[in-house]
């Protein structure tokens, strides 16, 4: 193997994951913020009440999005349950055989106080601290 040639396409290989990824390669904060909204989505799935299954799937994370120096992910319930998912989430008496009303705020609530720590952890050893910690 031609070690000019496989730099060459390594550089080629970065080249095209930043622009098809953009701040998921380029920033470590971008890369911790979006881990660490996956892990409240797996979670918020986890408790998202399911008839057919579609509203649980729909679950899914947009981001990061960089606006001036702030960065933010979005944590999106919706798609083809759209009409549904916010009568679902707000809707406190009404019981599901499983999963709760609130499922993604619950989520957001419980872990408001450690955020900025979670991103961190995440930003300094990825999954393994972050489990270490808050798993």
């Amino acid at each position: 193997l031609d070690d000019a040639k496989l730099l060459k396409d390594l550089t080629r290989l970065r080249s095209v994951m930043e622009r098809k990824l953009g701040a998921l390669v380029k920033d470590p904060a971008a890369r911790a913020l979006r881990s660490v909204g996956e892990v409240y989505m797996t979670e918020a799935r986890k408790r998202t009440p399911v008839d057919t299954g579609v509203l649980r799937s729909s679950g899914h994370v947009r981001g990061p999005e960089k606006s001036g120096d702030t960065w933010k992910v979005t944590l999106i319930f919706g798609g083809p349950a759209a009409s549904y998912a916010a009568a679902v989430h707000e809707n406190l008496n009404a019981r599901h055989p499983s999963g709760q009303a609130k499922y993604l705020e619950s989520v957001v609530l419980e872990h408001r106080n450690n955020f900025a720590s979670e991103v961190a952890a995440m930003m300094l050893g990825g999954a393994r601290v972050y489990g270490s910690l808050f798993g």
